[in-house]
């Protein structure tokens, strides 16, 4: 990327006190950087909680039931998952922090994470892209994927502000999946 990617970061992340932050960098060789933050009212703990469950029967976050994001087992790093045609694989899971996926698809490479940071009584949650898009991708990304991408994180972070839903306890996840 032309830009630095740390830099460009730490100016994105300086936004989030105006409000909820929504920022993209696609250079025409396909290096892409997607970043999305939100200030939450619910605690750190249990916005780390319902993430590390999305794509098992205990989620209830995801936005797109028509196409549901699924895990290929339990939250560990090598377990594979999916929205659509879109595949990836757990690279780390830190209690409480951060969530780190791999892409694994040949037209779309690098990293997606969650970060979840305590913020008073509530929480911040950060989605970041940091990859490479290739073939029909670099001009479908800013058409179409890109805004399904946008719609669905801003969609998972709605939910994560809502109460969670009433048959999600905590208590019992474990026993679940």
């Amino acid at each position: 990327m032309s830009v630095d990617v740390a830099a460009l970061m730490t100016q994105w992340r300086a936004g989030l006190v105006a409000g909820p932050v929504s920022m993209e960098a696609l250079e025409p060789d396909g290096r892409l950087l997607n970043y999305h933050a939100r200030r939450l009212s619910r605690p750190a703990a249990e916005v780390m909680g319902r993430l590390s469950r999305m794509g098992s029967g205990l989620d209830d976050v995801w936005p797109l039931p028509g196409v549901p994001m699924k895990t290929a087992g339990a939250m560990q790093p090598g377990v594979s998952a999916a929205h659509g045609p879109i595949r990836y694989e757990l690279v780390a899971i830190d209690a409480g922090t951060r969530i780190e996926w791999r892409f694994t698809m040949e037209l779309f490479q690098g990293r997606y994470e969650y970060v979840v940071t305590p913020d008073g009584a509530g929480a911040i949650v950060e989605n970041v892209i940091d990859g490479r898009v290739s073939g029909d991708l670099v001009t479908l990304w800013p058409e179409a994927v890109g805004r399904l991408h946008d719609w669905i994180i801003e969609g998972v972070f709605d939910a994560l502000d809502r109460e969670p839903a009433p048959w999600f306890d905590l208590r019992k996840a474990a026993l679940i999946r």
